[in-house]
C-alpha cells in the first residue's frame, strides 16, 4: 500500500470520526435548544420570582410614574417576545387537550378533520376574545365611530394600560401567525396568506411606532370580527350541523362586506382625506410626532395592498358560492346530498 493511499485511508477515518463528532456535538446543541424553548415561559417566570434583573420586562408594561399611562418602549420587544411563546404554547395545550377531544366526542373520526377542527376551534376562540377587548376600548374612547379623533390631538404618545397591552398582544399573535401559516397544511392561498400577515403585522409596527394606534385599533376591530364568523362555521361543518352552518355562512357573508370593505374602506378614505384637516405635514422625533406625506402615502399603500388581498378572497369566495348556486360542481368527493349551501361552499373552497 502506497504512502499516499495510506495517508487518504488516515484522512478518511479522521473525517469520519470528525463528522460523528460534529453531529453529536450539533445533537447535544439541538437538544439543548429544544429544552429552551419548551421551558422558556417557566424560566422567565422563575427568573422573576428569584428577582433576576430585567425579568420583569418579560411580564409587564412600564408605566410613567408622572403621568400614570403608558408610551412605546425599546423594552416593549420583551414583553412581544413573552408572549409570541406564550400564544404558541397556550395554542398548543388549547388544542390538544380542550378541541381535539371536542372533535372526538362529536364523532369526527379522521386525525386530519380533528386536527383542522382544533385549528378552526383556536382562531375562533382567539377572535372572539380580541375582537370583544379591542371593541371595549373602542367604545370607551373618543374615535368611536368618529374618524376625525384619528387625527385629532396627535400625536398620541400616551396609551391606557388596555390599549397598549391590546396593541402589543395582537402584534404578539400575529407574529406567531407567520409561524403557523408555515406549520399547518399548506393552502392553495399561502402566498397570499403570508403577504396578508406580513402587510398586517408592518401596519401594526409602524403604527405603534409612529403613534396611530387608535386608527389600528379600529382596523383590528373590523377585520376581527369576520374572523370569529368563518371558523366557527368551518367547525359546525365538521360537526355536521348542516343547518347551522348554512345560516352562519350567510352571515359571514353579509359581514365581511360591512366590515372589510364599507366599514374598512371609511377608514381608508379618512386616512386619504382627513389628517390635513386637524394636524400638519411635519417630522419632529423628539416631540413623537411623525406624520409626512410620505409617511401618509406608505399606510394608505399597505392598507390598499389589504383591502387588494381580501378583494382576492371575497371574489373567490364568491365565484365558488355562485357555483354552488347555480348547480356547477356543488359537490365533492366529500359532500352529500344532504348538504346545505354553507356546507358545500366550504366544501369547494378545501378549507
Amino acid at each position: 500500500m502506497s504512502l499516499k493511499t495510506k495517508r487518504s485511508l488516515q484522512a478518511n477515518g479522521t473525517n469520519k470520526r470528525f463528522s460523528k463528532l460534529t453531529k453529536s456535538h450539533y445533537y447535544m446543541l439541538s437538544k439543548v435548544a429544544k429544552y429552551l424553548v419548551e421551558h422558556q415561559i417557566a424560566v422567565i417566570i422563575l427568573a422573576y420570582i428569584l428577582e433576576v434583573p430585567g425579568s420583569e420586562k418579560f411580564l409587564f408594561l412600564r408605566e410613567n410614574p408622572k403621568t400614570g399611562h403608558y408610551e412605546k418602549s425599546m423594552d416593549d420587544t420583551f414583553f412581544i417576545f413573552f408572549w409570541v411563546v406564550t400564544f404558541t404554547l397556550l395554542r398548543a395545550v388549547t388544542m390538544e387537550y380542550i378541541l381535539v377531544p371536542i372533535a372526538k366526542k362529536g364523532r369526527i373520526k379522521k386525525m386530519t378533520q380533528r386536527t383542522r377542527f382544533a385549528e378552526q376551534g383556536w382562531s375562533f376562540l382567539y377572535y372572539s376574545i380580541f375582537w370583544t377587548f379591542g371593541m371595549y376600548i373602542m367604545y370607551h374612547s373618543p374615535y368611536w365611530f368618529d374618524t376625525t379623533y384619528f387625527w385629532k390631538g396627535y400625536p398620541h404618545k400616551e396609551l391606557t394600560y388596555l390599549l397598549k397591552s391590546y396593541y402589543l398582544l395582537q402584534l404578539a399573535f400575529w407574529l406567531q401567525q407567520l409561524f403557523v401559516v408555515n406549520i399547518e397544511k399548506r393552502r392553495k392561498d399561502f402566498v397570499e396568506m403570508t403577504t396578508h400577515h406580513v402587510v398586517t403585522i408592518s401596519l401594526m409596527f409602524f403604527s405603534y411606532i409612529f403613534n396611530f394606534t387608535r386608527i389600528g385599533n379600529a382596523v383590528l376591530c373590523t377585520m376581527d370580527f369576520a374572523d370569529i364568523l368563518l371558523p366557527l362555521a368551518k367547525m359546525l361543518k365538521y360537526l355536521r350541523f348542516n343547518m347551522f352552518c348554512d345560516v352562519l355562512f350567510g352571515i359571514f357573508m353579509v359581514s365581511w362586506l360591512v366590515t372589510r370593505h364599507y366599514i374598512y374602506g371609511h377608514i381608508i378614505y379618512s386616512t386619504w382625506t382627513e389628517p390635513l384637516l386637524y394636524i400638519e405635514y411635519k417630522w419632529v422625533p423628539e416631540e413623537d410626532y411623525y406624520f409626512t406625506k410620505n409617511v401618509q402615502r406608505f399606510f394608505l399603500f399597505l392598507f390598499c395592498i389589504l383591502q387588494a388581498i381580501i378583494i382576492f378572497w371575497f371574489c373567490l369566495i364568491s365565484n365558488v358560492a355562485y357555483k354552488v348556486i347555480k348547480g356547477d360542481g356543488a359537490h365533492d368527493s366529500r359532500s352529500s346530498d344532504s348538504e346545505r349551501l354553507g356546507m358545500r361552499i366550504l366544501n369547494q373552497l378545501h378549507i
